[in-house]
């Protein structure tokens, strides 16, 4: 090796030689003092000092120039300094260094020649240019914090908008933000703003409104859960429910006889019957999935068309897709659609409805389909919040205030404790009893869902009502009736919802719902509401909740931060009530908020501290999450060949804290020893694979850009890069840039560099055998060679025949990154693990 190296340095002398540089002292390297000035931004610095420079450049350096037409990379725009600024971003992203050494001819030639020498200051201009674009991580946001400004929080310490970018960029896009993002925002509230707005658009920013929603309305219990969607809105009301599935599957089983009668299971019959099969798989999961997340699509469809966010409650249409829509509608849709496609959401109505075998909607009601109040009469969300005979409704009315109001009913009034009179009370909602507090608010609310019966069925009772046969049948009941008599009359907020009758149909409206949901959306709860609904999928938290017991150690600290909370919740309800209802205003005013930024605290109070404990950074993330965030960060997915989707979707959804929707309702908070043990397989698994394909010959590296597979960290030049590169990885994986930590991963890696190289091993590095550490045959690590990137171009595989062991290039030709007798990845495996198993990985 110590040969090899003298003959390149030797070379390169020689090369030296052979140019007539006279006397002349040799060349400074222009980038070994050049610091970034952060009192500018990039767009300012590059128009300011960087422009004027490569402005004499652009003569040969555009399109259609010269420089171009020999294969030069730099293109420049010689009439606009914004759009040069990208093309050298992306140029120094590929080339780097070659910025300032080809204008300098600084250790490389330059087809134009030399313009300035390496100490001039246009040299200056091109090195610091290099260092603010080279870099994954910022060079100027740092990880300095910014004070908080809000009311009852200027003890708090928040991070800065380049970091709030990043974490919201993660939750909301599923990417890390480009180096001009960052810069844009770095001292710019608006900007940062606007940046904000700009995440909500995309599949992952409905992934993610999809998630939230469904943490609360765990609607998808007919999807992930014990019962499937359509056996739960069964087909004697759903008259074409199951057509096009038994269709399918119909001819699917056609297909299976004829291919067995052919007696060749490679036969046309038999290749039939197999693509029938999966053609009916298909439209059998579609369908549970098209009806389980109906109301999860309306909140999207309302969201991402920029619609007032009442629409989630007002929408006089359902969501349907091909697979709903065939069996449930079949007339609405005017434009044509691909009857297979899962993402094609349109509005419909549900018209294929009967109240009784043989007896349809029409005949009875004189409607043409349900009548429809957004969310409210969504089948599934009725069916996942059901009644019974006696509870009637009031379960519905308990979660309508809880999601659309934010008022918790549970939490308003102090249940009977004398149990003489929980035993004798008949009717809850009776003045005079110790529960009327509660059910005065809740029961005329649960009137106003008097249309439909315990299951969600429309007129469930042969279309006359909704009643129960066992309430039919008493003395109380007479005929024309909806609700029951004797309970308080359907309203809402005092106000008596309009009827024909004394406890008969609603008056002037198609159901008691779509009255009910414009006095809600009118409530001036109903913004409160729509903050506390979207608290958990911004902050990750619910929120705070009222301190109760005076006599609590820490009840004045909690006091106050409950109290500050609910000034910031007022505050976002009246700018969301400004915005005309527009969910993305309100979720970028949570984003900019102590309670998404918060980090540190200026108070050593430990009751103040402990009272905001659960304030800013440092979330738990979900499968779902993480999952994202690890693919992001690192450019490859924990996945199995043959799944569909990742690991922690799949096989580790459940261990890691997912939900099912029915059992299992609530993510867990802290991580447990079972979330650890997943993360630490995960970072196991994936470490060793990464490294080998980013170092593997020909690939264009994501994560270790500035390091080679020679990088020496003996050496003053190979330590500056692995610092580098461990300083963008903390950036991707943490949000970090600060010594710090730095020191620590760099320490890591000494550490491991050094304990490979003092091993008793032959000093003849390339004798070693071929695995990583050279040990013996029983000690061997175990990294496979596996191609994470198939789609490259570039193949990671081994062959073993014909390799020229003569040096460690020539057998990298065979070998790739699997031959490293220099030891200089498997420290990076390590340092991967490490940032991967990190709680700062884990949480955001």
């Amino acid at each position: 090796m110590r040969v090899y190296v003298f003959l390149i340095i030797t070379a390169v002398l020689l090369a030296g030689c052979s140019q007539d540089f006279g006397s002349a002292p040799p060349k400074s390297d222009p980038l070994a003092s050049v610091k970034v000035n952060c009192e500018q931004t990039d767009a300012e610095f590059f128009e300011a000092t960087v422009w004027p420079v490569l402005s004499q450049c652009t003569a040969c350096h555009q399109s259609g120039g010269s420089a171009p037409a020999q294969g030069a990379r730099l293109v420049l725009d010689p009439l606009s300094a914004d759009s040069s600024l990208t093309a050298v971003r992306e140029y120094v992203r590929l080339a780097g260094e070659r910025l300032v050494q080809k204008p300098t001819e600084y250790r490389v030639e330059h087809a134009g020649g030399g313009f300035f020498d390496t100490d001039s200051e246009q040299a200056g201009a091109l090195a610091e240019a290099v260092l603010r674009f080279e870099a994954d991580a910022p060079q100027c946001a740092g990880d300095e914090t910014v004070e908080s400004r809000e009311p009852g929080y200027d003890d708090v310490n928040l991070i800065n908008r380049a970091r709030t970018l990043r974490k919201a960029s993660l939750l909301l896009a599923g990417e890390m933000p480009d180096a001009a993002s960052v810069d844009a925002v770095r001292d710019d509230d608006a900007a940062l703003k606007a940046a904000l707005r700009d995440l909500m658009a995309g599949p992952v920013f409905e992934a993610w409104l999809k998630n939230s929603a469904n943490d609360h309305l765990l609607t998808r219990k007919y999807l992930t859960g014990m019962t499937e969607a359509q056996e739960a809105l069964g087909g004697t009301y759903y008259e074409g429910l199951y057509d096009r599935t038994s269709a399918a599957f119909e001819a699917t089983d056609q297909a299976r006889v004829a291919c067995e009668a052919s007696g060749d299971p490679d036969s046309a019959d038999c290749d039939e019957a197999e693509a029938l099969q999966r053609i009916a798989g298909t439209i059998y999961r579609e369908t549970q999935r098209a009806i389980a997340e109906e109301p999860l699509e309306l909140i999207r469809h309302v969201v991402t068309n920029d619609r007032p966010y009442s629409e989630v409650l007002t929408a006089d249409y359902r969501m349907m897709n091909p697979f709903t829509y065939e069996v449930l509608d079949g007339e609405t849709w005017i434009a044509p659609y691909d009857d297979m496609d899962p993402t094609d959401w349109r509005p419909g109505q549900i018209r294929r409805y009967r109240v009784d075998w043989g007896v349809s909607l029409s005949d009875r009601t004189g409607r043409d389909y349900l009548p429809s109040a957004g969310i409210l009469t969504s089948p599934v969300f009725q069916l996942r919040f059901p009644s019974t005979d006696t509870n009637r409704n009031r379960a519905r009315a308990r979660w309508t205030y809880y999601f659309f109001l934010g008022v918790d009913i549970e939490r308003l009034a102090v249940r009977a404790m004398d149990p003489e009179e929980l035993q004798s009370v008949t009717n809850p909602g009776a003045p005079g009893s110790s529960c009327f507090g509660c059910h005065s608010i809740m029961d005329p609310v649960a009137g106003a869902f008097q249309n439909w019966g315990n299951d969600g069925h429309y007129l469930d009772r042969l279309g006359y009502d909704a009643l129960p046969q066992t309430y039919v049948d008493t003395e109380d009941y007479q005929s024309g009736d909806r609700w029951y008599r004797g309970q308080l009359a359907p309203g809402f907020n005092g106000e008596s919802m309009p009827a024909l009758s004394p406890y008969g149909p609603v008056n002037g409206y198609d159901d008691g719902l779509t009255w009910l949901a414009e006095r809600i959306v009118a409530d001036p709860r109903f913004a409160e509401g729509t903050v506390t609904f979207w608290f958990q999928g911004v902050f990750g938290r619910d929120p705070l909740l009222q301190p109760l017991e005076t006599s609590d150690a820490d009840y004045n600290e909690r006091l106050v931060a409950w109290q500050s909370e609910q000034v910031l919740i007022e505050s976002w309800a009246e700018t969301f009530r400004n915005a005309d209802y527009d969910l993305k205003t309100l979720l970028v005013e949570m984003m900019m908020s102590p309670l998404f930024r918060a980090e540190t605290f200026a108070t050593v109070d430990g009751g103040r501290q402990a009272a905001l404990d659960t304030l800013g950074v440092g979330r738990l993330l979900t499968p779902e999450q993480l999952n994202r965030k690890f693919t992001a960060t690192t450019g490859y997915t924990w996945k199995l060949d043959w799944q569909d989707d990742a690991q922690l979707l799949e096989n580790y959804y459940l261990f890691y804290g997912g939900i099912d929707s029915d059992g299992i309702t609530e993510r867990p908070a802290d991580l447990n020893s079972l979330m650890t043990s997943v993360s630490m397989r995960m970072a196991n698994e994936m470490a060793c694979g990464i490294v080998l394909n980013e170092f593997w010959p020909g690939v264009s590296p994501k994560l270790f850009k500035g390091v080679t597979i020679t990088t020496d960290p003996t050496t003053e030049m190979g330590e500056t890069a692995i610092r580098s590169t461990i300083r963008d990885l903390l950036w991707r994986f943490w949000g970090v840039t600060d010594e710090t930590e730095i020191n620590a991963a760099w320490s890591l890696y000494k550490a491991l560099y050094d304990q490979r190289m003092s091993w008793d091993e032959s000093q003849d590095r390339l004798s070693w055998t071929t695995e990583w550490n050279g040990a013996e045959t029983d000690e061997q690590e175990y990294c496979p060679e596996h191609d994470l990137n198939p789609d490259d171009g570039i193949t990671v595989a081994i062959n073993w025949d014909n390799i020229d062991w003569s040096t460690p290039e020539t057998a990298r030709q065979n070998l790739g990154s699997f031959y490293n007798p220099e030891q200089t990845l498997r420290p990076w495996v390590g340092v991967l693990v490490y940032l991967l198993t990190d709680i700062q990985f884990l949480t955001e």
